[in-house]
């Protein structure tokens, strides 16, 4: 019996790490502040890198390749600021639940 005890306090554990996640929101201020550095940064990177390189046929690769670099990250980082929900990319939370009662099942004892 202890064993579902401990099974038990495992699930409030993830679930409280989960609502801390979830129930914390990101800064608005820090969020805005960082799409407008993004939208500089696509300015004037193309320019930077035609002085860097000298050459008229790298340089729009090279600042096509290093602005989609740091356009991916910031998308990876609006898609970990909240990994709940029912986008294609987010937790399961309903797979979560049905394996953590599945272990709850397995160590009821079959007597009461």
């Amino acid at each position: 019996q202890s064993r579902m005890y401990q099974e038990c306090s495992n699930g409030m554990l993830g679930f409280n790490n989960c609502m801390k996640i979830a129930d914390v929101p990101f800064p608005f201020p820090y969020a805005q502040l960082l799409t407008m550095l993004l939208t500089v940064y696509a300015c004037f990177i193309p320019v930077y890198i035609t002085v860097f390189t000298g050459s008229l046929i790298a340089s729009p690769i090279l600042a096509f390749l290093l602005f989609q670099g740091i356009w991916g990250v910031n998308e990876v980082a609006k898609e970990l600021e909240n990994p709940f929900g029912s986008d294609d990319n987010d937790l399961s939370l309903p797979d979560f639940h049905s394996r953590f009662l599945d272990v709850v099942w397995e160590v009821t004892p079959e007597d009461p």
